[in-house]
């Protein structure tokens, strides 16, 4: 890749500086980065050896995205949930005949 010496600063920004949702950079983002960037098209799985070549290595993403909130979650299971879980009210529900 003729701009091989270049992406490692360019990815160093994260992904967000460049549009992408969450800061993680993900084979797939990457070979859609270098195509917007540099015209040049690459499967996301050959991705992994352009970044090797440039010295930076693929590391499994962590199971939780960062952006998660914990409290809302939690507040979801203890007031949503068994409301959900419940069913509608069959009082308010409209006559079927």
């Amino acid at each position: 890749m003729e701009h091989q010496g270049e992406l490692p600063r360019l990815l160093e920004q994260g992904a967000e500086a460049y549009g992408f949702r969450g800061a993680l950079w993900t084979e797939r983002r990457i070979a859609q980065f270098i195509r917007q960037s540099f015209g040049v098209s690459y499967h996301p799985a050959h991705v992994g050896r352009i970044l090797n070549a440039c010295g930076w290595s693929l590391q499994n993403s962590v199971r939780r995205v960062t952006q998660r909130d914990e409290q809302a979650i939690r507040t979801w299971w203890e007031e949503r949930w068994p409301q959900v879980k419940k069913g509608p009210n069959r009082r308010s529900a409209p006559s079927s005949s």
